[in-house]
């Protein structure tokens, strides 16, 4: 596997790397060739078929893999460019959390939240996308909408509340809180793994800002609502046997479909997390950590009965686009493409907050409109030469971490919980949401969020 950067990297010696970087002229800007524009133009062609929606994303990651593989790699190093890492520890997740999924987990703690809310409006407002923002920080966002957006509909018919706008702000939290952990998003993991970052490295540098975060985020929404939230409340205070008989109905139990599977489920997430937290002092790689927890699933959960179809649920699919996604962005490294990228950043000029602003808001922006796994492993050799260039690399992996984590809040196409948890809303409602509709409640939250965001890592490492 190749070298990657240490996150202690001394800069270049000589003169300041980062003076000499924008002072001097690079050999990327005054020649550009034929591997250049060869790998540029598979990358375009892969990343826009990717964006467009017309051909599956994997089939478009493999095409684009394999065209580079022949064209500019020349079948030199192919598995030494794909993380391995990354796909291991992707694979592990899917199957904990395919175990937790089928043992009826997240609706026995959604259903524990709705009680500790007792039903009441306001509270359902904070405790509900809290709640999303918590386990997207260790579970992929993906399955806590695809529980959460049925659960939040069935809610808000007997809590007296419009479902889109609660659910959006779950949508959006979860989002937010997957930004805190490592294993959070699959940008995180990504960056992570790319530059040996730990668990506990990712919760000191985004998991602080993270929460402040998700503090505003909540709390936006919380007032652009205030008026359903009134008049829900009015109606129970005016009624109150509605509520009660409604929280009587709501048993957490009658979530557990399979106790084995549930226990089971828990031991496993707690050793994933127990690993990371000790990264550093075991020195047992990510990937094996992942694995070996899919592993205890498997086995403890009943190899011949229960676990077989955790196993075919997996997204194998998923795991090949990261794997076409790694030679893609591979190829075009390969070439000093992304290196001269790297050099209009630093261009740019202003030190480290301007860079750091840049990638905040360059990914934000294209976490938006495009799906941020690709924006993030294109990124993570970027990042790379800027650290090279005399940049600290913590600093950097954050702020592209949070800006495509966040981004991804600002359109309906953003990110997979916004998709995931959209559709729910449509399939149960039968009421289609339009762009505007999202854009009119999302767009300035998540803007604010990021204004926050910025300045907190302007405060904090300038």
């Amino acid at each position: 596997m190749r070298a990657r950067p240490s996150a202690t990297s001394p800069p270049l010696p000589g003169r300041n790397a980062l003076d000499t970087a924008v002072t001097s002229p690079s050999p990327y800007r005054s020649h550009v060739n034929g591997s250049q524009v060869a790998a540029l133009s598979v990358f375009v062609v892969s990343y826009g078929a990717i964006v467009s929606g017309k051909v599956h994303r994997t089939i478009a990651a493999i095409s684009g893999a394999l065209v580079m593989a022949l064209v500019v790699l020349r079948g030199r190093d192919l598995a030494g460019i794909v993380n391995w890492d990354t796909l291991l520890f992707i694979f592990g997740m899917m199957v904990v959390i395919g175990s937790m999924e089928r043992a009826g987990v997240f609706r026995w703690l959604g259903l524990h939240t709705v009680r500790a809310a007792k039903l009441d409006p306001l509270r359902l407002f904070l405790f509900l996308p809290v709640l999303a923002a918590i386990l997207s920080a260790f579970v992929d966002s993906i399955t806590v909408m695809l529980f959460l957006g049925a659960l939040t509909v069935e809610i808000c018919r007997v809590a007296r509340l419009r479902p889109l706008p609660l659910l959006i702000a779950e949508i959006t939290a979860a989002n937010v809180g997957g930004a805190a952990t490592m294993v959070g998003d699959p940008p995180n993991v990504i960056l992570g793994t790319h530059f040996g970052l730990s668990f506990g490295d990712f919760v000191l540098g985004t998991g602080l800002i993270a929460v402040v975060a998700v503090i505003v985020n909540v709390a936006c929404f919380a007032w652009l609502f205030r008026k359903d939230i009134r008049a829900a409340r009015d109606h129970f205070a005016e009624h109150p046997h509605e509520r009660a008989r409604a929280l009587s109905l709501l048993d957490p139990k009658e979530a557990i479909g399979d106790r084995v599977l549930f226990a089971i489920g828990w031991v496993a997430l707690a050793l994933v997390v127990g690993l990371l937290i000790t990264h550093r002092l075991t020195g047992i790689p990510v990937g094996v950590v992942g694995s070996g927890s899919a592993a205890f699933v498997l086995l403890a959960g009943g190899p011949t009965t229960r676990t077989p179809t955790i196993l075919e649920a997996v997204d194998w699919m998923t795991l090949v686009f990261f794997a076409g996604l790694f030679l893609l962005v591979g190829g075009l490294e390969s070439t000093g493409a992304l290196a001269a990228l790297a050099d209009v950043i630093l261009s740019a000029g202003g030190g480290v907050g301007v860079v750091l602003t840049i990638l905040l808001w360059v990914g934000a922006g294209g976490s938006a409109l495009v799906d941020n796994v690709p924006f993030a492993a294109t990124m993570a050799p970027v990042i790379a030469h800027l650290s090279a260039a005399g940049l600290p690399l913590h600093p950097l992996v954050w702020a592209s971490a949070l800006g495509t984590d966040v981004g991804g809040n600002a359109t309906p196409i953003g990110a997979s919980a916004n998709v995931v948890g959209l559709a729910i809303y449509e399939r149960t409602t039968g009421q289609r949401v339009r762009w505007g509709e999202y854009l009119r409640v999302a767009l300035p939250t998540t803007v604010l969020v990021l204004v926050v965001i910025n300045g907190l890592l302007l405060l904090i490492h300038t």
